[in-house]
């Protein structure tokens, strides 16, 4: 067994598994990517350890600055790992409400970094719904961009318009060509910032161009996205991402997914299939269910589970 010089290594290069018992009744299988088993628990892994080392080679981060980010958990606690153990300071705004919120801030906090978490008016409303990262996720923007325009010193991720967000997914997306016996029909993904989804789709489209690609959206959501239109674009609210995903046209449809789906499949994914992911990963494989439906025999829907169990042990609520 090979010995790593770095936990850094362990970042991708996931397991497949087909599903066999939330299935029961399809004619076509779906396959799953375990991305939670990253180090630090999610996909996010992969667009910290990205972002963070392109911008080392790019002379735009070195060891006097710190990190900062906007984030609803998953990349904070990504850039919180990857930047603490190379050695940087991070400092994160976790924007999400409630006693989800909490936890993930606390283990932030243990693994290094400074937590500011922002719980403002405008979001109150949020705590019992399912919501894009993107909506709770705008005051903490604010501030990294504030800050970074008033200290050189700070190098802010842009997780929301990083180039290195779709690029790490690319890597993903190439994973799963060499991972599938045969061919990928479907590929099914939440949309947080579109970099999962955009790198994983242009890998799959440029290998197998009948492919289908669904978007899904928390069925909460206060911004209904259609393909070819996602949200107005700014420093603070849109970027890069969202413009490849208008440009390139991955997109076949997107789909709304409510909370008591996402939790429902959740638990079955716990009990009946013994994977232990969170509630996105439900929210994906229920649309992966759907979508299933309409196909053939023979056919095979790829989706992946972004992230474990221990984000919701608290509250269950679908965040992308």
């Amino acid at each position: 067994m090979e010995v790593h010089n770095s936990i850094l290594e362990l970042i991708g290069n996931t397991p497949m598994v087909k599903l066999n018992k939330v299935t029961q009744g399809l004619t076509s299988e779906i396959v799953v990517k375990l991305e939670y088993l990253n180090p630090s628990g999610s996909l996010k892994d992969r667009i910290a350890l990205e972002m963070i080392e392109q911008a080392e080679k790019t002379g735009d981060l070195t060891p006097a600055y710190t990190i900062v980010e906007s984030s609803t958990g998953n990349t904070g606690i990504a850039l919180s790992f990857v930047g603490t153990v190379k050695g940087y300071n991070v400092v994160i705004y976790e924007t999400i409400p409630g006693k989800l919120g909490e936890e993930k801030a606390k283990m932030m906090r243990n693994m290094g970094a400074e937590v500011h978490v922002i719980t403002p008016k405008d979001l109150e409303g949020l705590k019992e719904k399912s919501v894009p990262g993107a909506e709770v996720e705008l005051p903490g923007r604010q501030i990294c961009l504030d800050l970074e325009k008033s200290n050189k010193k700070i190098w802010w991720a842009r997780q929301f318009s990083n180039p290195g967000n779709v690029q790490a997914h690319k890597k993903t997306g190439k994973e799963i060509v060499e991972q599938v016996n045969g061919t990928v029909d479907c590929f099914v993904a939440s949309i947080g910032t579109g970099g999962t989804l955009m790198g994983i789709a242009e890998v799959l489209k440029e290998e197998y161009p009948h492919v289908r690609v669904v978007g899904i959206q928390p069925a909460s959501s206060s911004e209904v996205m259609i393909p070819g239109k996602f949200y107005p674009k700014n420093e603070i609210k849109g970027g890069i991402i969202s413009d490849m995903l208008e440009r390139h046209g991955f997109i076949d449809e997107i789909i709304a997914v409510t909370d008591e789906e996402a939790v429902k499949m959740t638990h079955r994914l716990w009990k009946e299939e013994g994977l232990y992911a969170g509630v996105s990963s439900g929210a994906n494989v229920h649309a992966a269910v759907r979508e299933a439906q309409k196909l053939s025999m023979g056919n095979t829907v790829v989706t992946i589970l972004p992230d474990n169990i221990n984000r919701y042990l608290t509250e269950e609520h679908y965040v992308t």
